[in-house]
């Protein structure tokens, strides 16, 4: 049986977390952007939060993440926030149903976003992915697969990332990004899309 034209939204999200241990580490901050089929932006604000972590937690971060969060300030803007995990994973799933109420719908999308997701299934975040759809759309896979496939033009054309590894910074350029991706390898002339 062929696929059929999905309008299905897609739910935006990066993480920042303080390692990629599951067994130890967790997420400092994210963003959740929510765009429809066409990656038109449903709410130009999006959401956003810094989740408080202790003095400890922060400590026993690895060098890479205490130099890149200490100079970002993530770091102490996690010390100073006073937001738990449990209050971020309530308002980020409020936020996610304001613009797709109906579960099972919305698709997690990212740049490796499979990275995130292994921290969201995990409590108190799993009410999220539970909303979700079981697939995900991820930027990361359609940029491999130009590098191997595609002509050297497009390479040289894609968006080039800052590499801030901030939440909000990231989840926007990697919307740019597919963007980028649908024009060049999805859309005909004429196509009429937006």
């Amino acid at each position: 049986m062929p696929e059929s034209r999905s309008i299905a939204p897609l739910v935006w999200i990066d993480c920042e977390m303080t390692g990629l241990d599951l067994s130890k580490d967790t997420i400092m901050s994210l963003a959740c952007f929510i765009t429809d089929a066409h990656l038109n932006l449903l709410d130009d604000t999006g959401y956003e939060c810094i989740i408080n972590h202790t003095s400890a937690q922060l400590d026993a971060m690895g060098e890479w993440c205490r130099t890149h969060h200490g100079s970002s300030g993530l770091t102490q803007a996690c010390l100073d926030s006073t937001t738990t995990a449990e209050t971020a994973a309530s308002d980020l799933l409020d936020y996610i149903q304001r613009y797709v109420p109906d579960r099972k719908v919305g698709l997690l999308a990212g740049n490796t976003v499979h990275a995130d997701k292994a921290f969201l299934v995990q409590e108190p975040w799993r009410k999220v992915v539970r909303h979700l759809h079981h697939r995900i759309l991820d930027v990361s896979a359609i940029k491999e697969a130009a590098r191997r496939w595609a002509p050297v033009d497009v390479l040289k054309g894609s968006p080039q990332k800052k590499g801030k590894h901030e939440a909000k910074a990231d989840i926007l350029e990697s919307i740019e990004e597919a963007k980028y991706y649908r024009r060049v390898f999805f859309l005909k002339e004429g196509d009429g899309q937006v």
